[in-house]
């Protein structure tokens, strides 16, 4: 997976030290780069551990400015420019695009949205969508599945908000995304709606999203939504979440605790973990591996 609103984003400098693993020069978030010393010299490495490795992409323009041209071959261009780049980088989802509307000029993500129209953000949103599955293998990952219209207080905000606000506006870049675009993943968000945290939403996730739309594809949070005070990772895979992400024990411990006192069904977990492993073996990066695995075994 690559985050990235303005085409893919990824470690620009990383070492390759001595046991093999590849490590970052630098974080990718510049606030990361304010934490304890200690533990950034546990997770980065200088180029004296090492032989450095350099990755470049292309900086894209916005959602923001890409929907001022109201061009959906435009889109579906850039999307094929930014699949050639997953492909070289070895990336199977792409973060993007963000398809919120701009409810708020004050919202710190305009940027990476397109519209505060829902037409035109599902038009362009599906158009980029089949410029970057234009390559077998490779997919988007729509978000923030929905009402995700501010960054301040963003994983304890609540948008409440009636039915026909909600299908009318919020929801309907989605589905014309979902319908039109088919794309491989969809993103929940980190705010609650109408009081329930969108990752646990059943009507939302299954109701709507696979129910009504058809999508078939693998649904995740956003990231690190779930933990004390926030979501709970058991009710968002029996919501139809499929991937927690980043996850960590934490959040495997209280799953394993959900399904042993009945909480949720195994079945649940199962149906999950399924659609993960189909999405893997969606991807043209497994069917590398796969290619590769078999050539060394025929030698």
């Amino acid at each position: 997976m690559a985050d990235g609103p303005a085409g893919i984003r990824i470690q620009k400098r990383s070492v390759v030290v001595k046991r093999g693993a590849v490590m970052p020069m630098e974080l990718p978030m510049q606030q990361l780069n304010h934490l304890p010393g200690a533990l950034l010299r546990l997770v980065t490495a200088d180029e004296r551990r090492g032989r450095v490795v350099y990755q470049f992409a292309t900086a894209f323009p916005v959602a923001l400015a890409l929907a001022q041209t109201w061009n959906t071959d435009l889109l579906a261009e850039v999307g094929c420019a930014v699949s050639s780049e997953m492909s070289l980088y070895g990336i199977s989802y792409w973060l993007a695009p963000g398809m919120n509307l701009h409810r708020n000029p004050l919202c710190g993500r305009n940027f990476e949205y397109f519209s505060e129209d829902p037409l035109l953000s599902g038009l362009l949103a599906a158009a980029l969508t089949r410029g970057v599955q234009s390559t077998p293998g490779n997919f988007v990952t729509i978000k923030h599945l929905a009402c995700n219209n501010q960054e301040t207080q963003r994983t304890h905000t609540n948008a409440n908000l009636n039915e026909r606000a909600l299908r009318e506006l919020y929801l309907r870049s989605f589905e014309i995304a979902v319908r039109e675009g088919r794309p491989g993943a969809v993103m929940s968000s980190y705010n609650r709606l109408n009081g329930t945290y969108t990752c646990e939403n059943h009507d939302l996730l299954t109701g709507i999203l696979r129910d009504e739309w058809g999508f078939e594809g693998m649904v995740m949070t956003d990231w690190m939504i779930t933990g004390k005070g926030l979501a709970d990772p058991a009710l968002a895979l029996a919501a139809g979440n499929d991937l927690i992400m980043p996850g960590g024990f934490g959040e495997t411990r209280t799953i394993l605790r959900a399904v042993k006192t009945g909480r949720i069904r195994a079945e649940d977990v199962r149906r999950c973990a399924g659609r993960v492993l189909h999405g893997i073996r969606a991807t043209a990066m497994y069917r590398k591996y796969i290619e590769d695995v078999q050539k060394v075994l025929t030698v």
